[in-house]
């Protein structure tokens, strides 16, 4: 009799437990640079708050380290529930396939492919049915929207000025070409200059390298548009080596060092707010498992937003103090919530916070 209350007391137990969603969220980077690492921590309290299991991989810097990262993953005895990754051009089919073979449920960040592969990749949910989603930012209006900042500050400077523009390019994937389609854009038109675009591979020390040879080719270059804020953040640098003038720049990322510099007027502007892309992810995934599927229902491109001294104040203090570590992310979940949430942006974040 005893041993029978203790089983029926033990399938009661087992009963009220449950088991955390797992998922792993890899980290296109080593660790180290910041935007990355906020990308990390806002991911980890958005699965705090909603009770999910997280597990972040660093390493995953191109389509060979992200590929050996994946097959170590689906190798596990114990597997994760849902993927979170970025793509690479030129393997993305060859990672996709191996991930849907082994049946994990997966969603994607920023849209690295473009072209043939793309068509061949199609959209989720179509030729992978494992593959739930996309968390991708709308990059070609992103780099308007910085543009049009760093236009607007030249003209308020210098109204009777031709504006001269050298592009900081980051690389050759979807991303970098959507980023400066902008300035390809350009060429040819009679009201703004296009000097050059200049690939960095993301990495500052190109242009510190070069930057001295970009002006004497270009010597009267009154702008700098950006792919990153680090890239920004050097630009200004090797200016202030050369001139004391002022200088019209800007980048993306809303790294927190760019930020105080727009604070003290010696950057423009940054277009960001793409950090949350793994804490939408998880968040969409949450709704997933528990039965709503807001993937198939969400914009296929997210907004940027831009941060230049007129609204810095209202951003700097968040991300100096890495607020997201304050916010409920329940409030953005359909299932929390139980109706249509707030959308997951960086006004309503803050927003929030204030209420």
């Amino acid at each position: 009799m005893i041993l029978r209350i203790f089983a029926v007391v033990i399938i009661l137990l087992f009963s009220q437990i449950t088991f955390a969603t797992k998922v792993i969220l890899i980290i296109p980077d080593e660790k180290g640079p910041a935007f990355w690492n906020i990308v990390h921590q806002v991911s980890a309290a958005s699965a705090k708050s909603l009770d999910v299991h997280l597990e972040v991989i660093y390493g995953g810097s191109n389509r060979f380290s992200t590929l050996d990262i994946i097959e170590g993953i689906v190798a596990r005895p114990i597997k994760p529930d849902y993927l979170i990754f970025r793509p690479f051009y030129g393997n993305a089919a060859s990672v996709l396939d191996l991930i849907e073979a082994k049946g994990i449920l997966f969603v994607t960040l920023e849209q690295a492919f473009s072209g043939e592969e793309a068509m061949e990749l199609q959209r989720p949910g179509q030729k992978y049915k494992h593959w739930i989603g996309e968390v991708a930012y709308d990059n070609a209006n992103g780099g308007l929207l910085l543009l049009n900042a760093l236009l607007k500050e030249h003209r308020i400077r210098h109204p009777a000025v031709e504006p001269a523009i050298i592009g900081m390019g980051g690389d050759f994937d979807n991303l970098s070409i959507s980023r400066q389609q902008v300035l390809t854009d350009l060429a040819g038109t009679s009201e703004v200059r296009l000097n050059q675009i200049f690939p960095t591979y993301w990495d500052p020390k190109n242009i510190a390298t070069n930057f001295a040879m970009m002006l004497e080719r270009y010597p009267h270059t009154n702008i700098f548009w950006c792919a990153g804020d680090q890239l920004a953040l050097e630009t200004l640098a090797q200016h202030q080596l050369l001139s004391n003038k002022p200088i019209v720049a800007g980048g993306f990322d809303w790294l927190p060092e760019a930020l105080l510099k727009i604070q003290k007027g010696e950057l423009t502007a940054s277009a960001g707010g793409h950090f949350l892309m793994g804490a939408i992810a998880i968040t969409k995934i949450f709704d997933y498992q528990n039965g709503i599927d807001r993937f198939s229902a969400s914009p296929s491109l997210y907004d940027f937003e831009v941060i230049t001294k007129e609204n810095v104040d209202s951003y700097q203090d968040f991300m100096q103090q890495r607020k997201w570590q304050e916010v409920n992310f329940n409030q953005f979940s359909a299932y929390k919530m139980g109706d249509e949430p707030k959308a997951l942006s960086m006004q309503n974040i803050i927003k929030s916070i204030r209420e």
